[in-house]
């Protein structure tokens, strides 16, 4: 007999979760129909109320900790209004598989012996969601995304809002609902203020379904400017098409620089890193070299490349 797998997709939805592992993370937690949740790693319901007991997954952030959160900033806690404690945060969890799967059936149980095999094998499972939007017309086809943060302006209120792009070049902010808006739309909701990456000064911001937050940012300023976020929105929309992206154009000239060094491929190289957002560029090298070759090449040119 030959050896087969296959590969099944399991809907579900995110909700917002916080990890704990030493710093505090906000997550789009993913919740699955048969019971799986993807926490950073994949657990089964009892599982996950494990994660919950040991402080892996939690609701709450004690007052005075910092929260990061994703490609938008790391915030103090000066204050909080939480929702849900452990225990009620896991009965909401079993309550949205209840609403994805009414009849709790066909549930994932992950084996002792499963546990005993990857262990062995030092492997370690994700349930990682991908984001989608469902394609007009016949059948039951989906457009992928790529989600994010943002804050978000509402009848007078701040949220922190997920945001995601789709391979249909459309963005939906969750804060303002069903909408999807094209690039020229959401430039201008960041024109008038209704999403921003800035604080102004210490706020109090809804993250809706945990609570509200009284938030200061490091030295009260953005981490992230609106021009590298909407060239973020860009960048994500190209991938998800399969166009190249700022960071693609950028190494491209940087490999030319390297065939043919000179002023004019010097400048060419500067012109297309600069046009990379900000807190993307590290992304330009490997996890060790960053882009510290591109920082030397254009504002330290004296000093040799080691090799």
């Amino acid at each position: 007999m030959n050896r087969v797998y296959r590969k099944q997709m399991v809907e579900g939805v995110t909700i917002p979760a916080i990890i704990h592992n030493s710093s505090y993370f906000l997550i789009q937690m993913a919740v699955y129909a048969d019971g799986i949740v993807s926490c950073w790693h994949k657990s089964d319901l009892t599982q996950f109320r494990q994660d919950l007991r040991r402080g892996w997954v939690t609701p709450t952030v004690p007052t005075g900790k910092w929260l990061s959160v994703f490609q938008l900033g790391d915030y103090e806690i000066r204050q909080a209004k939480w929702a849900y404690d452990e225990a009620r945060f896991y009965k909401r969890v079993r309550a949205v598989v209840n609403s994805l799967n009414p009849e709790m059936a066909n549930l994932y149980k992950t084996t002792q012996r499963e546990i005993d095999k990857w262990e062995k094998r030092r492997v370690g499972f994700s349930a990682s969601p991908t984001p989608c939007k469902e394609k007009p017309g016949f059948g039951y086809d989906f457009w992928d995304g790529e989600s994010g943060y943002i804050f978000c302006r509402k009848q007078d209120k701040l949220y922190i809002s997920p945001l995601t792009c789709y391979a249909d070049k459309t963005v939906q902010v969750e804060t303002l609902g069903e909408n999807y808006y094209n690039m020229e739309e959401i430039e201008q909701l960041f024109a008038e203020g209704t999403l921003t990456t800035e604080l102004k000064g210490e706020e109090w911001v809804r993250i809706e379904g945990l609570g509200d937050l009284l938030l200061a940012s490091m030295d009260g300023l953005a981490e992230i400017t609106a021009a590298d976020k909407l060239g973020q929105l860009a960048d994500d929309i190209a991938n998800l098409v399969g166009e190249e992206d700022s960071l693609d154009v950028c190494r491209r000239a940087y490999h030319y620089y390297l065939e043919e060094p000179s002023d004019f491929s010097r400048e060419r190289l500067r012109q297309k890193y600069e046009a990379v957002p900000e807190h993307l560029r590290m992304y330009l090298g490997d996890m060790d070299s960053r882009d510290t070759d591109y920082i030397r090449i254009l504002y330290h040119p004296e000093e040799k490349r080691e090799v």
